[in-house]
């Protein structure tokens, strides 16, 4: 089956999130129009080579078709950089499509086209060369009628396809930047596919007078992002690096730049040699810092096999975080769905498999703003952006799908997340008033560094399920048999236990049903925190009266969650605690007034504070009395 990730209830986009698009120079030559040629099989002379970030050994990784589930012209591309380790002084002479089984008899139109900038239409590139007849399942090579000379210049080359399959666009291997670009006129925008899932474009060029050096390691992600290692240790990271060198890559030496200060260099021996044009992820080890410190550094391969290394794209840059204290970090998973959302089931079972794999580190969020008869659609919650249903945010990152992630299983994604050290704790409870209609929530945090932070609350529901058709879920995967779809997805295909167009009696769970945001601000006050000192933090919150809503609420299976997040707006972690019933204990109410002093004031939870808070404190007196005050 082709990946349902591309099949999302919207009608703004069909892929999910993307990159934002890659930008050039709006000035480019004037357009050649070559006309018509055929396919041929082109062996390369000795000046000559086949390249691309893309070689058929990726197909034993991944082999795939993808497209929008409908006929749809395409434009799919790879992008060369400027001063390239080999294409900079070569002249393109032709190029090779890889085209999957079934789809050459359904091509109507093919053509070649090479461009300086990303093109608004087939008919806006800079070079375009008509393909006709003789197309063939796997390689189709394509001689250029004009070769294309690179002049050290950044350019995009690619093809367009129009024909009647649904999924035309044929790619393997893993991931990588700029190896696979693809636009989709009136459906999707122009977007660099790296990060995913859908590997690289099955496409490459031939280029004569391409430089090939004897030892080159190029650095493949120019930005690492961030590396976190204890103090005084080591760090790990992970570096993709292509071999542009005609010796297999075995081995690199690297430095580490900090504040313009260059380290010896290190050496790394690679598991399993690279061997020219591949590439592989490679994991090195980062010296850290002798205090708790973040830090903007440089990592330089600068020998490839015991050899200068000869690329001059041998950099990229990253930010280490040395920590005094590795702590884990629960991982908060923010879902936009909907009862209205057809193919949300699959958003269900993504979010039940992470409840069942991670436990307690798993902090499921279901937003249910997908259709406002939603008997469980939230008006008030934090302002997370998603572009349709199903997808989901992992600790606010990049929007994914919620079943397959960026790749093919949303558990990678929540593993590698998860692996990420919190830069601070925070634990949660709370308690029903007496009258369940309210949930009283405090929070203790304490973060590793300085800085402003906010605590955000929200109260989510398991077990929700209700009668009447507000309640049924849409369910679009009905439409096909059970053998088309991954085994966990079976139960909604055709003849299946849930195969029908409206689901009834299906169980909600993770479903957000309140939350400290009101009027699209949340009502928790900031707290400048210092490193290592723990802050208290405390929210009333109002259970649904909605009355569809509120008759479906179980009081043992509502819990609430606490998010910590820094100045930038990043997650450093998060708790979620079931709600405790009202249980007053030793507690006195005192309204006559006595001599008794105050001595002491706490949370409900029993930490102490040295002033009132909002919410109910516990307030000891001089006498030895005990009072509850609410604190407005």
């Amino acid at each position: 089956m082709k990946r349902q990730l591309l099949l999302i209830c919207t009608a703004m986009m069909i892929l999910g999130s993307f990159a934002q698009v890659f930008k050039k120079n709006p000035s480019y030559t004037a357009k050649t129009d070559i006309g018509v040629t055929h396919r041929a099989t082109i062996t390369p002379t000795d000046d000559q080579i086949w390249w691309g970030y893309f070689y058929e050994s990726d197909f034993d990784i991944y082999d795939e078709a993808i497209g929008v589930g409908s006929k749809n012209p395409f434009l799919a591309a790879i992008a060369i950089p400027a001063n390239h380790d080999l294409l900079g002084s070569a002249t393109i002479k032709a190029v090779r499509i890889y085209l999957a089984d079934g789809i050459p008899s359904t091509i109507s139109d093919l053509r070649v086209w090479i461009s300086k900038t990303l093109p608004s239409s087939i008919d806006a590139a800079d070079y375009v060369q008509t393909v006709s007849d003789s197309y063939t399942v796997g390689a189709n090579d394509i001689e250029l009628t004009t070769p294309y000379v690179v002049n050290n210049e950044s350019f995009y080359i690619g093809y367009y396809i129009n024909c009647s399959a649904s999924y035309p666009i044929r790619c393997g291997g893993n991931d990588q930047k700029d190896a696979f670009w693809l636009y989709a006129p009136g459906r999707v925008n122009w977007t660099d596919l790296a990060g995913q899932g859908f590997g690289k474009l099955a496409f490459q060029i031939m280029a004569e007078g391409a430089t090939i050096p004897e030892n080159s390691a190029m650095v493949a992600n120019d930005n690492i992002g961030n590396v976190y290692g204890p103090i005084n240790n080591k760090a790990n990271a992970k570096i993709s690096i292509t071999n542009n060198g005609r010796n297999a890559l075995s081995s690199i030496d690297y430095t580490i730049t900090t504040d313009d200060q260059i380290t010896d260099e290190y050496h790394a021996d690679l598991t399993s040699p690279i061997t020219f044009g591949e590439s592989a992820t490679i994991t090195v080890s980062i010296p850290t810092e002798e205090a708790q410190s973040i830090k903007a550094k440089t990592f330089t391969v600068t020998k490839t096999n015991g050899e200068t290394n000869e690329s001059s794209n041998n950099k990229a840059q990253f930010t280490l975080y040395s920590l005094s204290e590795i702590i884990d970090r629960n991982v908060v998973v923010e879902e936009y769905t909907g009862t209205g959302c057809g193919w949300c089931p699959r958003g269900l079972i993504g979010m039940e498999k992470l409840r069942n794999t991670f436990g307690d580190r798993f902090v499921g969020i279901g937003i249910h703003r997908y259709n406002s008869n939603d008997p469980m659609y939230i008006s008030s919650y934090a302002p997370v952006s998603f572009s349709g249903a199903p997808s989901c945010r992992i600790d606010r990152g990049e929007e994914t799908d919620p079943y397959y992630g960026s790749d093919d299983d949303i558990c990678n994604d929540f593993r590698v997340e998860m692996a990420v050290p919190g830069l601070g704790s925070v634990e949660v409870n709370g308690m029903f008033d007496e009258e369940f209609k309210k949930v009283n929530a405090t929070a203790n945090a304490k973060t590793l560094f300085d800085g402003t932070y906010s605590l955000e609350f929200a109260l989510v529901a398991d077990g929700l399920k209700g009668t009447g058709t507000a309640w049924n879920q849409s369910n679009y995967y009905y439409q096909y048999s059970a053998s088309q779809l991954p085994e966990d997805l079976r139960d909604f295909a055709s003849g299946g236990k849930y195969g029908k167009s409206s689901i009834t009696g299906w169980t909600f769970n993770d479903v957000a049903i309140a939350s400290s945001y009101v009027g699209g601000s949340n009502k928790v006050e900031k707290q400048t925190l210092t490193a290592g000192e723990s802050a208290d933090f405390s929210y009333t919150l109002t259970l649904p009266t909605k009355t569809t809503l509120k008759n479906a609420l179980q009081n043992d299976q509502i819990y609430v969650i606490a998010i910590l997040v820094d100045s930038n707006g990043n997650i450093v972690n998060a708790a979620k605690k079931k709600v405790e019933e009202y249980t007053p204990s030793a507690i006195q109410t005192i309204n006559k007034d006595t001599n008794a002093t105050e001595k002491a004031r706490y949370t409900l939870d029993g930490h102490e504070i040295s002033a009132p808070q909002h919410g109910i404190n516990i307030v000891k007196m001089s006498d030895g009395t005990v009072r509850k005050v609410t604190v407005k």
